[in-house]
């Protein structure tokens, strides 16, 4: 056996072959990796492997051919059938050689993501997780070309045959998805490009591991079967206990994949943790008491893994949840009979059989994406599926909703959607009110006022006061663009609180703004006013504000608390008109945000001011390094008497962003796709010519 190991690592090291595939899977994966690791700058390098898997299909067939048909081609395969080593022992040196080929390019990239991290932030857990999965399905395809190579004595052909047969192990998922769509009920996740996916996604799953190592035990076992039948040496019954052997092993192999599949032993390698429920969540889930069906509707007849996957995390804590998958016929029939709209086609029907409660939640407001104004398209940044179900849950098991009045009707901004799906996850229903329009605040337990561009009337002033004097609470973002607007002033100075829309707030201390414009500010977060514990690990972004100020002279029944507050360097810019330049009108600090609560007999009123509008923009509502998000949501909860059990932060799956020079970029191209090749290639050439003349002399 080791002596035929020998044998077949020289040969593919003493003929160009062996170099060959080298080079050119050096050259394909070197020139996936330099475009989209390093000219479009992102850290996701499983998503290169990724891309390359797809070159294997076309790589492999090359080497395997070369295990059994090439033998059979120059007539050697007589000798090797008639040597004393087993018919095991041959195929397992065979495979192992060429195994030993595909590891070691492997090996050649490995240093890919260490170079990555150079530049940025590069998940190295995922990225050699990926790359060890990488390599199990290339040995699994391997052992699947070598089985064909044992069947075909003519090299051509068993090549065209070991791709048409890659190709179409690969594709089986789709070809079983097309099959279900007829009603033929067949198990999904069998390709190993789908296992293959999963270990790139960052989902570390003894299940693919497994899966892929039986697969190597069935193939290696056929080819097995396959060459007994050739060999002389044996007779007919030896032959058949030999093939009984090695098929019950296969059978025993499956059977352990699909108990480990049962087990579901996985670890989350993602940067965000996106497979991993928060402790909050869990905490939430084992107190759950109603009898929950969660049915997944899709209109393209395929079900998405990755909220699949999270959803299979609610059901193992919480035994009271049922998921099941709705077909595409009977998720048509639910879109009809239950009036969904749904904008992507699919998401998923959440049913509390206790109550009889339903809620749809839709899988578009399940995906978080913001604007790049690099390239002025959407990117995906988050999922919040696990805060849009907890949402759901919460809403079906019935508990009491508060509701809040967004004010219209003084040219407000569009309340940025990032805010709407707060409301919405926290099971907090919403309505425009136009007080002008003999709109009315009764039944408002919240009144949200954003960015308006004109005053309120007396009359509508005199509503809001009345509703605030009768236990009203209210949060107003302000627009310095606006200017002034006495009567809406005139209500947060009645609450202890003043801004001068006519300064703009700029801050002088670098660790307080974003690098490049010192009036996107980074405040400090104030003890008291809001819980602290949001801010932490993290940084709230409030761009273009003005300054807010703690009136002196208040009543006692008013207690007016600091949530915002800038650094010492700050200061308040003011437009001088007369010399057409902006000069400084005071120093900081400032505040950017305020609580101020009323205390009557019988209860309280609250105000909440933001004096910067963007701080609650979808661009940093959602954008993971930032803490706007937790912010809004404790302002909201603590407007509002009714909280959601628990908040689920968003995950993030934003892609680092890689800081390389388009020269250092050019240089790793350069490296990686041509130098590094025709290095191997002269390496070849040069032990191949010194392998010939050693010859030669002899």
């Amino acid at each position: 056996m080791r002596t035929i190991f020998s044998k077949e690592i020289k040969s593919y090291f003493n003929s160009f072959p062996g170099y060959l595939f080298l080079a050119f899977f050096l050259i394909s994966e070197g020139l996936y990796h330099y475009i989209y690791n390093y000219v479009y700058a992102s850290a996701d390098y499983p998503y290169t492997l990724e891309a390359s898997s797809l070159l294997l299909i076309f790589f492999l067939p090359v080497i395997c051919v070369r295990i059994f048909a090439h033998e059979r081609k120059l007539g050697t395969d007589r000798l090797l059938m008639t040597s004393p080593v087993s018919t095991v022992g041959i195929v397992i040196a065979k495979y192992l050689a060429a195994l030993t080929l595909v590891i070691a390019a492997c090996t050649l990239i490995s240093f890919h993501p260490f170079v990555m991290s150079e530049y940025g932030e590069v998940n190295l857990r995922s990225s050699y997780w990926a790359l060890f999965v990488f390599m199990l399905f290339a040995a699994a395809m391997l052992a699947v070309g070598m089985f064909i190579s044992s069947l075909f004595s003519g090299e051509l052909v068993a090549g065209i045959v070991t791709f048409a047969c890659m190709m179409f192990v690969s594709l089986l998922d789709p070809f079983i998805e097309m099959l279900r769509g007829y009603g033929i009920e067949l198990p999904v996740g069998v390709s190993p490009l789908s296992h293959l996916h999963e270990g790139l996604a960052g989902r570390a799953s003894l299940s693919d591991v497994v899966y892929f190592l039986i697969l190597v035990l069935i193939f290696i076992t056929a080819t097995v079967v396959s060459l007994s039948a050739s060999r002389k040496d044996r007779d007919t019954r030896a032959k058949l206990v030999i093939s009984g052997i090695y098929a019950g092993l296969a059978v025993l192999g499956t059977a352990v994949y699909l108990l480990v599949g049962t087990l579901d032993i996985h670890v989350d390698l993602t940067a965000g943790g996106l497979y991993s429920l928060d402790d909050t969540t869990v905490e939430y889930l084992e107190g759950f008491k109603d009898h929950v069906v969660v049915t997944y509707i899709t209109g393209e007849n395929e079900e998405e893994k990755v909220f699949s996957d999270i959803m299979e995390g609610f059901t193992d804590v919480c035994d009271n949840i049922e998921y099941v998958v709705a077909l595409e016929g009977d998720s048509l029939a639910l879109v009809k009979n239950k009036n969904i709209s749904s904008q992507f086609g699919s998401g998923f029907l959440v049913t509390d059989e206790d109550t009889g409660l339903e809620k749809f939640v839709d899988i578009g407001e399940m995906i978080i994406s913001t604007l790049d104004y690099e390239t002025l398209s959407y990117k995906i940044t988050g999922v919040d599926f696990e805060g849009r179900m907890l949402s759901a849950l919460s809403y079906v098991e019935g508990t009491g909703r508060p509701s809040v009045g967004l004010l219209t009707g003084h040219g407000e901004e569009e309340l940025a959607s990032g805010f709407i799906t707060i409301l919405d996850r926290e099971g907090i229903d919403h309505k425009n009110i136009s007080l002008s329009a003999s709109g009315t605040l009764e039944g408002c337990d919240a009144l949200v006022i954003y960015a308006p561009a004109r005053d309120i009337s007396e009359e509508e002033y005199t509503a809001i006061l009345e509703y605030l004097l009768a236990g009203g609470r209210i949060m107003i973002y302000a627009d310095p663009s606006a200017g002034s607007l006495p009567n809406i002033e005139s209500l947060m100075r009645h609450y202890g609180i003043d801004i001068d829309t006519s300064e703009t707030v700029q801050e002088n201390d670098g660790e307080h703004y974003l690098s490049g414009n010192n009036l996107e500010l980074l405040p400090d977060l104030c003890d008291g006013a809001i819980p602290s514990d949001i801010g932490k690990g993290s940084m709230i972004v409030c761009p273009y504000a003005s300054p807010l100020y703690m009136r002196s002279n208040i009543s006692d029944s008013l207690t007016v608390t600091p949530i915002l507050t800038t650094s010492e360097d700050s200061v308040a810019l003011r437009y001088d008109q007369e010399n057409d330049m902006e000069v400084t009108a005071a120093e900081g600090p400032f505040y950017l945000g305020i609580k101020s609560r009323e205390t009557y007999d019988d209860g309280y009123s609250e105000m909440i001011v933001y004096s910067g509008a963007y701080l609650v923009s979808d661009m940093f509502l959602w954008n993971g390094p930032y803490a706007n998000e937790r912010l809004a949501v404790a302002s909201i909860r603590e407007l509002t008497p009714y909280q959601s059990p628990v908040l689920a932060p968003v995950k993030n799956v934003e892609n680092s962003v890689l800081a390389v020079s388009s020269q250092e970029s050019t240089l790793i191209g350069i490296l990686y796709i041509g130098l590094f090749p025709a290095a191997i290639l002269i390496l070849g050439g040069l032990n191949i010519m010194k392998r010939r003349n050693s010859l030669h002399r002899q």
